[in-house]
């Protein structure tokens, strides 16, 4: 009915007596139904008004990922190969629809990057800002809406990577790339900068992991996962 009705986000769905005239069940199985519509993100019940449709947010993903990754060990992976998947593409498709008002502000961040080179939290900031513009320019909200809750988690696996020694330096260079080949509309060589950027990345984890800079996965949880 959410898909399909016609409903926009803030519109309120039909009250709950008619639901359960409407599909024949009972009022407790509409209200299970609801209530895990509201832990999937896609109605919020609200006192006085019932369920209404969500506004599209990500933070039900959002927590079940930073569930699966304290519970599990390897989910960081995961989500790192996830980020493959997406990025890499999100690369190429980017270099063949980016506007010049897209590269003016990525490489704005890139500039942010470099000026903060010496200031992990502010680099990773502009790390962060980077990627989503980058998200942005690929004009696919589908693949936006599935990176952005998997750019948040990492955000503290971007901070270890940014202060191991050399890494930002490195990471800098891999942006600057990555912008060049977007900004020629080398669809291709986008994607690869990018693979290599994450693979590097990948490497940065993993040292920090067998050096000992994160002990184990509640380190995450603290670091605002």
């Amino acid at each position: 009915m959410v898909i399909t009705g016609g409903l926009s986000p803030g519109d309120r769905l039909p009250p709950e007596r008619e639901l359960v005239d409407r599909l024949g069940v009972s009022r407790t199985v509409v209200r299970e139904a609801l209530n895990l519509l509201e832990a999937r993100g896609i109605v919020s019940i609200e006192h006085g008004r019932g369920a209404v449709v969500s506004g599209g947010s990500t933070d039900a993903l959002r927590a079940t990922l930073g569930f699966l990754l304290r519970l599990r060990g390897e989910t960081l992976w995961e989500l790192l190969e996830m980020r493959r998947i997406l990025e890499v593409e999100i690369s190429g498709l980017a270099a063949d629809r980016a506007s010049v008002e897209d590269i003016a502000a990525m490489r704005e961040q890139i500039d942010r990057m470099r000026d903060l080179i010496d200031t992990p939290e502010g680099y990773v900031d502009a790390d962060v800002e980077f990627h989503a513009l980058l998200a942005r320019t690929a004009r696919n909200g589908v693949l936006l809406t599935m990176l952005e809750p998997v750019v948040d988690l990492l955000r503290a696996s971007r901070e270890v990577s940014a202060s191991r020694p050399g890494s930002a330096r490195r990471a800098l260079g891999e942006h600057e790339k990555i912008l060049r080949r977007i900004e020629e509309g080398d669809a291709e060589g986008a994607r690869r900068e990018m693979r290599v950027h994450l693979e590097n990345t990948a490497e940065d984890i993993e040292s920090a992991l067998d050096e000992g800079d994160i002990e184990d996965m509640k380190t995450w949880e603290k670091e605002g996962i």
